[in-house]
């Protein structure tokens, strides 16, 4: 798979994550605010990806 398509698919996953998980803790807290979280789920993918790549070196 294209780094593209796996970056697309974490994307839409880490948003719809990341506003299920607000709705569901925090219902005071607005859309953009779920947005966030997403992206941060994301980001920590990526960063964690990251990190099991360097260990195998």
């Amino acid at each position: 798979m294209s780094s593209l398509y796996i970056f697309i698919a974490r994307l839409i996953l880490g948003l719809t994550f990341g506003v299920l998980l607000t709705r569901i803790f925090r219902p005071e807290w607005s859309i953009l605010h779920g947005i966030i979280v997403g992206l941060i789920l994301v980001a920590a993918a990526y960063l964690m990806q990251m990190m099991r790549n360097r260990k195998t070196m």
